[in-house]
């Protein structure tokens, strides 16, 4: 990376922590900001910005305790992860041809990447640690909840992207 790709990518990450420090507000004003904050690190600094951004932010958000449900089963970090990184990929594969589909596409898998891991993976095998009145908000959460707030995240990014393209640094 480039000094100035690096910087942005600061930037960026910077800007991810202080809206995930807002979880109490809205999970779809934080989801939404995040999901944007992805798509955009990922079409105006590079694929390497959005993985980067997409790796780091859940485990600052664990370490920085604003996601109860990875407070309580701290694998949660890598399913969020693997997440972020279902959208990011697909929004770099979008930075060349046919955004908006790869960028629904994105929206579409990242839930249900989310929603296969949860409820097949997570809590079946370690929901043990959750307590019984959070797993209906747990399934919500990472199965509809997530699919709109990364439609709204790639909507916004892709309204952004149209206006500032000609203003980036990519790889």
């Amino acid at each position: 990376m480039k000094t100035k790709q690096l910087v942005l990518t600061a930037v960026l990450l910077a800007m991810c922590i202080v809206f995930q420090s807002m979880k109490g507000i809205s999970v779809y004003l934080t989801g939404s900001a995040v999901n944007t904050i992805l798509v955009m690190a990922t079409l105006a600094v590079g694929t390497s910005s959005g993985i980067f951004i997409a790796v780091m932010s859940p485990i600052i958000a664990y370490f920085m305790g604003f996601t109860p449900i990875m407070q309580l089963v701290p694998l949660m970090i890598f399913v969020v992860m693997i997440g972020n990184l279902t959208l990011v990929l697909l929004a770099g594969r979008g930075r060349k041809e046919k955004l908006p589909a790869w960028l629904a596409l994105g929206a579409i898998l990242k839930a249900a990447v989310l929603w296969l891991l949860v409820w097949y993976a997570v809590l079946p095998f370690f929901g043990g640690a959750i307590p019984e009145k959070m797993v209906g908000v747990v399934k919500t959460t990472f199965s509809m909840t997530q699919f709109i707030t990364a439609a709204i995240g790639c909507a916004i990014a892709f309204v952004i992207h149209t206006r500032v393209k000609h203003l980036y640094v990519t790889e």
